[in-house]
């Protein structure tokens, strides 16, 4: 039997990598995620209507994006992961730049479409790269703090964005977040050793598609890949629009919004995907249930919890000093925690189903499953879903994301469905 990549590094070199990829994992989520704060902007500069918006923060990005990502995934595995995730990034990061020149909605749609095709290949090799980097008994936590990225550039991007957008104008804020990007590709490239794989078994190999019919037929993929694709319909439509509905319903500034909700995504999805990550990399020892059971948890109680954020009465607010803080952000908070909690061990779990040959596509499928119906449907859902609501005015917002909340409900018993085949699957020989 050969010797497992991950005993060849170092702790230090594993923490090395593990950091540069959670920097890039943030440009990444950074360039992808402060379209948010701009929407009200845009909106106005262009004439768009929600339904549009949602579109452009949506489906137009996350079509191209999750597509690509199986194919950019298999080139991966079969060339360089650190290669063609150098690549991917320095074509987002330039893309997201080149939206700061766009003269009209459909030109700014394209140069979306762009950051997508560019954002394919980041996630899927750098999940990969860090399954070979660290030991199983580890792989939840480093992907934990992998995901955990995100919640760094919901601050980055919605409070930074907001700042920016608010002295330079908007336009100007794709340039200072896109070109940073250019660089740490190469960083990444100049730095990152490409791990030595095994040889791949032909018969398991001998196509794209006999890799994808194989790794669905993997038990319980298609259910973790549900789970997590109708949970972050709700999550994405909730991310993308909840600065819009504190705009709109509770008054704030778009530079307030960007503060409260930036400082929510980084304390309480950090507190939320690190602790989720260390209770199942334990949980998981003595029963491999927990891997999905504790995801489905964690759902459970963001429903509620999301509820009571958006309909907190508007009016109730603390006053810190002369700063007015909506009661309603407290629920937020709880409610990020918690909906944190399928990140890590969802993707650590696809991660322990797969032979270490198909890894970066596995997390390639898992995310275009996620992306498709998450990224694209769910800013685009709560969007149409307001205008709907049109007639109830600004308060149409709310309605839109309350409904989106059956989602997060068909997310959790597809965590449950999955927990059984999951845990025969990898129980017996331990994880790969």
């Amino acid at each position: 039997m050969s010797t497992p990549p991950y005993t060849q590094y170092s702790t230090g070199y594993r923490w090395y990598v593990l950091s540069v990829l959670t920097l890039g994992y943030i440009f990444n989520f950074i360039d992808r995620q402060v379209m948010t704060i701009l929407l009200e902007p845009i909106k106005a500069e262009f004439g768009a209507t929600d339904t549009q918006m949602g579109l452009l923060t949506g489906l137009a990005f996350a079509l191209f994006y999750a597509t690509l990502g199986v194919p950019m995934a298999r080139l991966a595995d079969r060339w360089s992961r650190r290669n063609v995730l150098a690549m991917s990034m320095a074509v987002w990061s330039g893309m997201t730049a080149l939206c700061a020149t766009a003269s009209s909605f459909g030109q700014l749609a394209l140069y979306r479409i762009g950051v997508g095709v560019g954002e394919a290949g980041g996630m899927p090799p750098s999940q990969s790269l860090l399954a070979d980097v660290f030991p199983p008994e580890q792989r939840s936590l480093a992907q934990g703090v992998l995901a955990s990225g995100t919640n760094i550039a919901v601050l980055v991007g919605l409070f930074g964005g907001a700042l920016l957008a608010e002295a330079y104008g908007w336009r100007n804020v794709f340039w200072i977040f896109g070109l940073p990007g250019v660089a740490l590709a190469v960083l990444i490239r100049v730095t990152v050793r490409e791990p030595v794989r095994a040889k791949r078994a032909a018969l398991d190999d001998s196509s794209l598609w006999v890799a994808i019919r194989r790794i669905i037929a993997l038990p319980g993929f298609v259910a973790i890949g549900l789970a997590v694709g109708m949970t972050a319909v709700s999550g994405y439509g909730l991310g993308v629009w909840s600065p819009s509905f504190m705009i709109r319903v509770h008054g704030l500034t778009l530079v307030d919004a960007g503060l409260y909700l930036g400082l929510i995504g980084v304390f309480g999805g950090i507190l939320g995907t690190l602790l989720s990550a260390i209770l199942v990399d334990r949980l998981a020892q003595r029963d491999a249930r927990w891997q999905l059971r504790l995801p489905m948890i964690g759902v459970l109680i963001s429903i509620p919890t999301q509820a009571l954020f958006l309909l907190w009465p508007a009016e109730q607010v603390w006053f810190i000093g002369s700063t007015a803080f909506p009661v309603a952000l407290v629920f937020m908070f709880l409610s990020a925690i918690f909906a944190s909690f399928w990140i890590a061990p969802s993707y650590a779990a696809v991660q322990n189903l797969v032979p270490a040959h198909w890894r970066t596509q596995a997390a390639a499928l898992l995310l275009f499953i996620l992306n498709l119906l998450g990224m694209g449907l769910g800013p685009l859902v709560v969007g149409w879903l307001s205008d709907v609501y049109g007639a109830l005015g600004d308060v149409s917002i709310r309605y839109a994301l309350l409904s989106s909340l059956l989602f997060c409900a068909a997310g959790a018993l597809g965590f449950a469905r999955a927990s059984e085949p999951y845990a025969r699957a990898v129980q017996p020989t331990g994880s790969a």
